[in-house]
């Protein structure tokens, strides 16, 4: 089937397709969605990329970990602008080129933040398990280096369909990513996406390993000098006899109480750390990858596109698909910036700053008002005073 022929059988069943409620229901979904997801895209992202400039203004360390999540950030709050400029630009304003554009925006965003993410497990690779060697490997130069080839790459992928390599979207009435780009291209696509990602799940994995072999090991370390403890704790009992009377008893009680070592100091947590690595490995995984791969499963498979399979999977790439793959950007910026410590730790602090600024405020107007109020009553009293006394004089 030529691409002529293809185009003509995707408008008339575009067509048809419109006419169906179910479809309705799912596009109208999207539409009144992805508004509302992307405007609490933008507003957590550039919290993230204002809070990670002024943590770099400080001078606070690593630096190279701050450069990173504000990337992620900027790249995602790239996203939010994109998915919202698309959906309230005029439809009967749109044409191929502004289809190209926002998309290769969404498209360029997205892979720059898969590469992001990246960049932050490799740092977080080298920072916990080669520390003495970190500055020596990630430095900001470098970093920004770094950074900058991902925004090259994701540009030269994303914008591809804007300078020629492009399939038929009805001159821009059908902006989905299936049609406005061609098969070797969404395979072009997922490839580069999907390098990070397994990079992504081999680097936290290792993380994961050495995690738990540190927790074992700390745990089985603190059960042994219990142990041994315990066993000199009685020995020495056992070597100082019975006490004389009971007062020295108790006091020999109470010494070797307080000298015994506490249980209950909690020991790090192997599901903590289970907990992360599968939140941070996981979050691009289950919201982009249906995605990507459900987009080669039609542009591979899809050979008849009148079939009622392929009619359902359009639609379902064009909207569930498409929105959940979107909420990866409002997950970002808690994964990889508020379970950072720093990052959490400074955000918290300035926050904490500017409630008790507030307050301070507040109350020094309270006070401000109550002693002008204070005086005036007082003033008041003053000139009523001679009144009572003159009507007390002078009895009717």
């Amino acid at each position: 089937m030529n691409a002529t022929e293809m185009s003509v059988l995707l408008k008339s069943n575009l067509s048809l397709d419109d006419k169906d409620a179910s479809v309705k229901t799912q596009l109208t979904l999207y539409d009144i969605l992805i508004p509302a997801i992307g405007g609490i895209i933008m507003l957590l992202n550039l919290l993230v990329v204002i809070s990670s400039g002024l943590i770099l203004r400080k001078g606070s360390q690593p630096r190279s970990t701050y450069l990173f999540l504000g990337n992620v950030a900027m790249t995602d709050l790239l996203t939010g602008v994109a998915v919202v400029f698309g959906q309230l630009y005029p439809q009967e304003n749109r044409d191929h080129n502004m289809c190209a554009l926002q998309l290769g925006m969404i498209v360029a965003s997205t892979l720059t933040s898969v590469y992001s993410v990246g960049l932050i497990a490799i740092d977080r690779f080298l920072y916990i398990l080669h520390g003495l060697q970190y500055q020596q490997f990630i430095f900001p130069t470098r970093a920004r280096i770094l950074i900058f080839a991902t925004w090259v790459i994701g540009c030269i992928v994303g914008f591809m369909p804007l300078f020629g390599w492009y399939g038929d979207t009805d001159n821009g009435r059908i902006c989905w990513f299936i049609l406005l780009a061609p098969r070797n291209l969404v395979l072009l696509t997922v490839i580069i996406g999907v390098i990070p990602i397994v990079l992504v799940v081999i680097l936290y994995s290792l993380i994961l390993y050495h995690a738990i072999k540190n927790i074992v090991t700390l745990q089985k370390s603190t059960t042994q000098t219990n142990e041994v403890t315990e066993a000199d704790l009685k020995n020495l009992r056992r070597s100082r006899g019975r006490p004389q009377n009971t007062e020295n008893n108790s006091v020999g009680k109470n010494f070797f109480a307080k000298t015994k070592p506490s249980t209950s100091v909690k020991s790090p947590s192997k599901w903590r750390a289970i907990k992360v690595v599968l939140f941070t490995t996981g979050s691009f995984v289950i919201t982009w990858s249906p995605y990507f791969v459900a987009s080669l499963i039609y542009v591979y498979q899809c050979e008849n596109i009148d079939s009622k399979k392929c009619k359902n999977l359009r639609i379902i790439i064009a909207s569930p698909l498409a929105i959940l793959g979107f909420t990866n950007s409002l997950i970002n910026p808690i994964i990889y910036a508020w379970w950072h410590k720093g990052f959490r730790t400074y955000v918290q602090k300035r926050m904490s700053t500017v409630i008790m600024r507030t307050r301070w405020k507040r109350n020094s107007i309270d006070n401000t008002t109550k002693s002008t109020s204070s005086a005036s009553n007082k003033q008041n009293g003053s000139k009523i005073a001679p009144i009572k006394e003159e009507a007390a004089g002078n009895p009717a």
